[in-house]
């Protein structure tokens, strides 16, 4: 009963935050929060303060006659041209967001040709900001809310009464993303702290299907050979199920690469990398994992956990990639609610080689 209490009370005062941005009074929130072109080489870049958006297109691409597949905006916020309309992105294009109070603000969309080597943003996590949910301020990877390829599990946690468990540290000068499996009493026995290329879920999240929480991926064209990363690990003391019963073997980290090709309900797995461990590494310690495409066979040491997610078919590794998604945990069973409390890793330097 008062688990079921926190939830309906987490739910009224986030129902709460999202009236304060659109209502008591028509919104002027005339922001574009995301901008995709299929094929385009990682995120786009938004600046709402400028009102610019940036999109970067493989080296190879000759035709920008463009047709943006998505443009996300502001609650009750319109934009014209609309998306689904070709354009002609060799010169920038402005496209004309209205508010739901009729207030106007024209964002200039410029489209660059990048390298055929792309990275992924902010892998380093040098930049951080702050989200305040419920009067706790959690870190977030990323330089704001909109632009940010990174996502993790801090809301629910914040909804739920907890603290966020993934969180900016320093060495030195620079920055790295600490996740700690942690007890979360409101929701659930062990919360494993996760960060992923993606997007943790607007709406309250479900406590019983975690996976459901968040949408995995990000627009990217490369064919990395290697998948690299600094990590440190330390293993909690006690791995356990559920129900708090303890297992058999102890718990561990996974470090893992998806490359796909989505087209429509469509989802190729092309390329697949994945590193697991339950070794106490205390120094930092550099690893890089090898990209393999195409079906993964029974002699992969990957083989028996990396096969494809609901939604995904095999692809033959010859497809063009469309998204990728990096996801490191805690607790490598973390969304069964198994691991163990105090398991630790450090993660930073994400490089793609090639």
């Amino acid at each position: 009963m008062k688990i079921y209490k926190l939830l309906i009370a987490s739910s009224f005062l986030l129902l709460l935050s999202c009236v304060k941005e659109d209502h008591f009074g028509k919104s002027n929130r005339g922001e574009i929060k995301s901008f995709l072109i299929p094929g385009q080489s990682g995120s786009s870049i938004i600046n709402n303060d400028s009102l610019t958006v940036m999109v970067t297109m493989p080296e190879s691409t000759t035709d920008f006659m463009l047709t943006p597949s998505q443009i996300g905006l502001s609650n009750f916020a319109t934009v014209q041209p609309a998306a689904g309309i070709l354009q002609d992105f060799s010169s920038p294009v402005q496209y004309t967001v209205t508010a739901e109070d009729g207030s106007v603000h024209v964002y200039t969309v410029s489209v660059q040709r990048g390298g055929s080597q792309p990275q992924l943003a902010n892998s380093s996590f040098e930049d951080w900001y702050i989200e305040t949910v419920l009067g706790k301020a959690l870190d977030q990877p990323g330089v704001d809310k909109n632009t940010t390829i990174w996502g993790t599990a801090n809301r629910g946690l914040a909804l739920g009464g907890s603290n966020g468990n993934s969180t900016k540290e320093t060495k030195g000068d620079s920055s790295y993303i600490k996740l700690e499996s942690v007890a979360a009493p409101a929701l659930v026995r062990i919360a494993a702290a996760t960060v992923f290329v993606g997007k943790f879920t607007e709406s309250f999240p479900s406590v019983s299907d975690p996976r459901s929480n968040i949408t995995l991926g990000t627009a990217f064209s490369g064919k990395p050979l290697t998948f690299s990363f600094s990590y440190t690990y330390q293993p909690g003391a006690s791995n356990e199920d559920a129900n708090g019963q303890p297992l058999a073997y102890g718990d561990q980290c996974d470090i893992y690469l998806f490359l796909e090709n989505r087209d429509g309900a469509q989802v190729k797995r092309v390329a697949t990398a994945w590193f697991r461990t339950g070794d106490n590494v205390a120094s930092w310690t550099r690893e890089t994992v090898p990209v393999k495409y195409g079906p993964l066979a029974a002699s992969d040491p990957w083989f028996g956990y990396a096969q494809p997610q609901t939604g995904e078919v095999w692809g033959d590794g010859t497809e063009a990639v469309t998204h990728i998604t990096v996801l490191a945990t805690s607790s490598f069973e973390g969304d069964f609610f198994k691991g163990a409390i105090g398991s630790t890793l450090a993660l930073d330097n994400i490089d793609l080689g090639y």
